[in-house]
């Protein structure tokens, strides 16, 4: 018996059967994986494929031809009351160096869906942009709010969603500051418990996932910057504000933070650096001139650097 033969056939079937092993593991780590559901698949849900439609017809309601949504690889993972899906993207590396943005936290703001949309399309087209970094687009928080017959600002059981996050002064004053303050208006009512709605949650989800270092929501139609966060690094980013304020011609004010309020629940009580956009008005046919208008001011915030403590 060739002794030397015998050990070449057995190193070859051992690394044969290491081979196979890698290939399974690789499999099973591809099946188990969650992965986007995008709509540009041909088998992601009806929900998402009805919900697309929906938003399709709408951008066409109101001229955005330049919108594509089906074109982003969307992720959702909740639904809304209306059962709409809770969509998000995100582009880069996860780990590193993250920015969120928020569109359409109001329904009846409908320029911010525009101007997150259209970001996204930008960003999947630029991919330099996110060489380094993480960033996450959610540009429509509120879908049952937006795509109601006349858009409005709660969502489908007529909560605020800007009221309703679980900051610590929820419960000793969100409620009592809509009775008194807002004089119940139905607009602003924060819910009968914090977090009690799904769009919250959805939007507590990706700051757990993604730890962004720098949210930018926007919003309509109080026009002027807005900003929510730490003290460190204040005086610089300050200075960036009113450098950013100046180029772009919109005034920055010191609007503070609501019970309830993403600006109180993530700039005041974690620290993550929360700049709103809030736009000139809420008129749909001036999106694009409001792209146009903050699109730099948008990029110059991605590339922004903060110091977190």
């Amino acid at each position: 018996m060739d002794w030397k033969i015998l050990d070449r056939e057995e190193i070859k079937t051992r690394k044969l059967k290491e081979l196979i092993k890698i290939i399974y593991f690789c499999l099973l780590i591809f099946f188990l994986l969650p992965l986007p559901v995008s709509a540009t698949d041909t088998s992601f849900p009806k929900e998402l494929t009805n919900y697309i439609e929906a938003l399709e017809k709408q951008c066409a309601k109101y001229g955005w031809s330049d919108i594509k949504p089906r074109e982003i690889p969307w992720e959702y993972y909740r639904t809304t009351q209306k059962k709409h899906p809770l969509i998000f993207v995100h582009f880069g590396d996860s780990g590193k160096n993250c920015v969120l943005f928020l569109g359409a936290v109001h329904g009846d703001e409908t320029p911010t869906v525009y101007l997150m949309l259209k970001m996204a399309h930008y960003i999947k087209d630029n991919p330099q942009i996110f060489k380094d970094k993480c960033i996450v687009i959610a540009p429509l928080v509120n879908p049952d709010g937006f795509l109601s017959k006349n858009p409005r600002r709660v969502n489908a059981n007529g909560v605020d969603i800007n009221r309703n996050f679980p900051t610590k002064d929820w419960s000793a004053e969100a409620l009592k500051q809509w009775k008194i303050k807002q004089h119940k208006n139905r607009r602003y009512y924060p819910g009968q418990k914090p977090a009690s709605e799904q769009e919250t949650m959805f939007q507590i989800a990706l700051i757990k996932r993604f730890n962004p270092q720098k949210i930018l929501s926007v919003h309509s139609p109080l026009n002027f910057f807005d900003y929510d966060g730490p003290s460190s690094d204040l005086d610089s980013f300050e200075h960036w504000l009113e450098k950013i304020s100046k180029e772009s011609n919109h005034p920055l004010r010191k609007f503070g933070f609501f019970p309830g309020s993403l600006g109180n629940y993530a700039g005041h009580e974690r620290n993550i650096f929360t700049l709103t956009l809030e736009l000139p008005s809420s008129k749909a046919g001036k999106a694009k001139e409001y792209f146009d208008k903050f699109q730099t001011s948008i990029l110059k915030f991605i590339n922004l650097s903060v110091l977190v403590e």
